[in-house]
């Protein structure tokens, strides 16, 4: 009887841990779609809207899920009380902070670095262009989020399962 529960556990963890690591892959396709949210809200605003930078943070802030509102509230707050001289160096001081709960690839982390790089250090026709651009690349690396959610998230399911069955008939 202790036998079949422990090889039941066995399973059942193995099985849960392909299905978490699984949902790594949709996280960082979820993720992506909130940074391009954010990227259009925050253009609107700032290239449409000519609402301070800020101010415009702030009010980002509020209309985003998780982590992605923390990083940019925290952005904001830096930024009002004059803690940092830009806006590229107040995120990537929290970005350190917060990395470990976000699920972004390094090519990710190098746009989003890019763009806070030049954010509010031109006009607004420059500052348009440069939302194009980064609006741009996380749509590609959102396509290819998607083709690598779809191909590993069935790929690591079947393997927690595979693996838990495997380990059942050679305890068995």
């Amino acid at each position: 009887m202790l036998k079949l529960i422990f090889i039941i556990g066995i399973f059942i963890i193995s099985t849960y841990i392909g299905f978490a690591y699984g949902e790594t892959f949709r996280r960082r396709q979820d993720e992506l779609k909130e940074i391009l949210k954010a990227l259009t809200i925050l253009e609107n605003d700032i290239v449409y809207g000519t609402t301070p930078l800020p101010e415009a943070l702030e009010n980002l802030s509020y209309k985003l899920g998780e982590p992605l509102n923390k990083f940019v509230k925290a952005i904001t707050k830096r930024l009002i009380k004059g803690d940092v001289e830009s806006v590229y160096e107040g995120a990537t001081l929290e970005f350190a902070l917060v990395e470990n709960e976000f699920y972004l690839y390094d090519e990710d982390k190098k746009i989003m670095s890019d763009f806070f790089k030049s954010l509010g250090e031109s006009g607004v026709y420059g500052q348009g262009k440069i939302f194009c651009l980064a609006i741009e690349s996380i749509k590609m690396n959102l396509k290819d989020a998607d083709e690598i959610a779809k191909k590993n998230i069935k790929l690591y399911r079947y393997l927690g399962v595979c693996f838990g069955a495997m380990i059942m008939i050679f305890i068995i």
